[in-house]
Parts: structure tokens; C-alpha cells; sequence
């Protein structure tokens, strides 16, 4: 007989259910929610406003709007910004793009805001949880900056970059925890499960 499951995955990000996998917890994938409102200007725009916010209202959205197979079981979804001096550097378009957040964010420092919300459908039970990490990117020299843009990495994530990444070796992590970085709390969602009375 199969374990019964910790939860379901609101993403479609191979990141986050990597970091799940890696804690052991057990969990199936399903469709999230809209991540955006309707007329919002869409996935590879910056909305004005708190980047941690937006990160919060995100996962909740992707959360309570997931396409849910099963009422009992608890519904995680995950949003994760980039937030430079208080703007949000989103997903970027396309290579020139990338490249112009990169260069923004060259020997500076930003931080990272990861949302979470667990919602247990069958009682409308819900947390949430946002946890912020401090990274730092060194000085980019053409050569190191041609070479991560060439590998692709960057594509489809917030301000153009994975600190995970083995493409680039200009960000490090300076304060907070490196799954946060990545994409999803382990610890966090821990903590979501047990305040919902479903402890992992």
C-alpha cells in the first residue's frame, strides 16, 4: 500500500520539487493557480510595489486556484523574487534582457523573497510563511558573463539567474538559507504542515 501523501506541489518548477524530493517528503504535482491577475502585465514584467508582497500574494493565488485531485490533502504553492533596492526583477524574455538584469545586479548586493502557502482544501485551513535570503554578485568580466548567458541557465528564472547554478560563479549566498535562494524552504513548509496538524 502506498504512503499516504505530505502534500501536493502547485509548480511546474523542477527546482522545488528537487528540494522536496531531497527532504523526503512525499508529494505529487498538480496545476497551480493563475500566478497573475487578469490584465496584469504578465510573467516577464515587474509589478510596482513590495517584491516581497507581490511574492505572498502570488502563492496564495497559485495556492487556492490549484486544480486539486484530492480534498484532504494539503496544497503547497511557492513563489520566489529578486528584489533589487525594492524593485522586482523578474523572468526575463530573453537573452538581452537576462543580460541587462545581470548587469544590474553586478557587485551589488539583493535580496531574495520566497513566499509559501499551504491550504488544506477540505477545511480552508491556510498558512503562509515568506523567508528572505541576502545574495551577492561579484564583478562580471565579459568572458564570465558571455558564458552563463551561452548556457541558457537563466532562462525562466526571477532576475535572470539560479544560485544553484554550475554555469556561473558570481553569486553567493551572504545571508538567510541557500534553499530559500533555490526556490522553496524546506524548513518552512515543515512548519506549514505542522501548524496544519500534518506533521512531516
Amino acid at each position: 500500500m502506498r504512503d499516504p501523501l505530505d502534500l501536493f506541489l502547485a509548480s511546474t518548477s523542477p527546482r522545488r520539487r528537487a528540494l522536496l524530493e531531497q527532504a523526503g517528503l512525499r508529494f505529487a504535482l498538480c496545476e497551480p493557480g493563475p500566478e497573475y491577475l487578469p490584465g496584469s502585465a504578465g510573467e516577464f514584467a515587474s509589478e510596482p510595489g513590495s517584491p516581497a508582497a507581490h511574492a505572498t500574494a502570488r502563492a496564495v493565488r497559485k495556492a487556492l486556484g490549484a486544480n486539486v485531485p484530492e480534498s484532504g490533502i494539503p496544497v503547497l504553492a511557492v513563489d520566489t523574487v529578486v528584489d533589487l533596492d525594492g524593485e522586482e526583477l523578474g523572468k526575463p524574455a530573453d537573452r538581452d534582457q537576462a543580460e541587462r538584469m545581470l548587469r544590474r545586479l553586478a557587485d551589488r548586493r539583493h535580496a531574495v523573497h520566497t513566499a509559501h502557502c499551504l491550504w488544506l482544501p477540505a477545511s480552508g485551513a491556510r498558512g503562509e510563511a515568506l523567508h528572505s535570503a541576502v545574495v551577492a554578485c561579484g564583478l562580471l568580466e565579459a568572458e564570465r558573463l558571455r558564458r552563463y548567458l551561452d548556457s541558457g541557465q537563466w532562462r525562466g528564472k526571477a532576475g535572470s539567474y539560479g544560485v544553484q547554478d554550475d554555469a556561473q560563479d558570481f553569486f553567493r549566498l551572504v545571508e538567510g538559507a541557500f534553499d530559500t535562494v533555490v526556490g522553496l524552504h524546506v524548513p518552512a513548509v515543515r512548519a506549514l504542515l505542522a501548524r496544519l496538524g500534518r506533521p512531516s
